[in-house]
């Protein structure tokens, strides 16, 4: 009805009248407003099948990727590693040095969330991250004896990407994570992480215990920083190239 009109008002080769002008933008709105319905008619699980399915479309990749810790009693150079994956599971990182990465595997909440019988989810709102609008799901899992106790994702419904996601484990305490995308994110494949860990519940690698020195140890005069930060950035991507089993041996 609403384009029927708007042939009534536009001429060909004429400029919109005033009328016309206020009917295009009435136009407009309306597709806006009926874009923003479908998304918040999307189901929770829709949702998230939206990110399994932008997941579902890597077969295998291989990356760079630069590790730097922020925890204020260890001291340690950023790491330069390179991380291989190939579908369904596999997953290995070839660094020099220590590494410390959360369950190791960058990759582990696309994981969790593609067995889909594993858990249930409820919509719990809405929030903006970075000028973006999010559906905020909660995930909570069936089994008891999961590492995951509660998942909350900021999910942008229309591309089915996460945001952020806020987990709480038996393993590591409470862990947040901001996510952030450039030209893979068609495959849901970040450029950068930024996980905030609890220090006091994080499982550190025997290791890297070990290796700490004393001008890196906890001052006990001092405050106790509760939080750190372990900041990935991935780069140099090369998507669906083919990865050789040998290199997860």
């Amino acid at each position: 009805m609403i384009l029927h009109f708007l042939k009534n008002i536009f001429k060909k080769n004429q400029y919109p009248s005033p009328l016309g002008k206020v009917a295009m933008g009435l136009f407009f709105f309306l597709i806006s407003l009926g874009l923003s319905k479908c998304t918040q008619a999307q189901t929770a699980s829709q949702i998230i099948n939206k990110v399994n399915i932008n997941f579902s479309k890597v077969n295998d990749y291989t990356a760079d990727m630069n590790i730097h810790l922020d925890v204020s009693f260890i001291k340690m150079k950023d790491i330069a590693a390179k991380v291989f994956f190939k579908k369904p599971n596999k997953f290995k990182v070839k660094a020099e040095g220590i590494m410390l990465l959360p369950k190791q595997n960058p990759n582990n909440i696309q994981a969790m969330l593609k067995d889909t019988n594993s858990y249930n989810t409820i919509k719990t709102g809405t929030d903006i991250i970075s000028g973006v609008t999010a559906t905020i799901i909660t995930v909570i899992p069936n089994a008891d004896t999961s590492d995951l106790i509660l998942g909350k994702f900021w999910i942008d419904a229309n591309k089915g990407l996460i945001l952020k996601s806020h987990l709480t484990t038996r393993s590591n305490g409470n862990m947040e994570i901001e996510h952030f995308y450039g030209s893979n994110s068609n495959y849901a494949l970040p450029d950068k992480l930024i996980f905030t860990i609890e220090t006091s519940k994080f499982k550190l690698p025997k290791a890297l215990v070990v290796d700490l020195d004393s001008s890196s140890a906890p001052d006990a005069t001092k405050s106790e920083t509760k939080t750190g930060k372990i900041i990935i950035v991935f780069s140099n991507y090369l998507l669906n190239k083919g990865v050789d089993d040998k290199i997860f041996k």
